[in-house]
């Protein structure tokens, strides 16, 4: 259909922002849209959780989680002893607080005192009940260990956290 006048006819630029209206063509503000996604708190976790897991390497996989669950699931049971060694034994030391806490009741002095080791490096960042529950237990082992090593160490701790 022909124009008989020019002003009938769309411009370029009349024609373009139709063409932008259109729900069909990408939209430029695609970088706003992460942004605003990054702001919900929801999308935000889960998004950071991703990259954790990402960087964490070997720790990151669902192998991983569930032997740290077995560690926790075994406290107090005859299997305890064996989920450490297996989870060390693969993935090395837990870094989490409540694990290495954990940890000092295992049979191996070994594991015991580089339990205590790790948890002496984390121990300014706790809080006070934190940090008294440490010392409490470290106090228990330091008299009641079988293990010379494991009472030197934890004696050693003592030494060095009370000065």
């Amino acid at each position: 259909m022909p124009y008989d006048d020019e002003r009938e006819r769309p411009s370029w630029r009349e024609i373009d922002k139709m063409r932008d209206r259109s729900p069909h063509t990408r939209r430029r503000g695609d970088a706003t849209q992460t942004e605003r996604a990054l702001k919900s708190k929801w999308l935000k976790e889960r998004y950071l959780k991703e990259v954790e897991k990402l960087f964490a390497g070997k720790k990151g996989s669902r192998e991983h989680e569930k032997a740290f669950q077995k560690i926790h699931k075994a406290y107090g049971t005859s299997r305890f002893n064996k989920a450490v060694r297996d989870y060390v034994k693969e993935y090395g030391f837990p870094e989490d607080w409540g694990t290495l806490i954990l940890l000092l009741d295992h049979k191996d002095t070994e594991i015991v005192c580089e339990a205590l080791k790790a948890l002496k490096e984390l121990y300014p960042e706790k809080g006070p009940v934190e940090q008294q529950g440490f010392m409490s237990k470290v106090r228990v082992l330091s008299l009641t260990s079988k293990s010379e090593k494991v009472q030197e160490e934890a004696l050693a701790v003592l030494e060095e956290l009370q000065a």
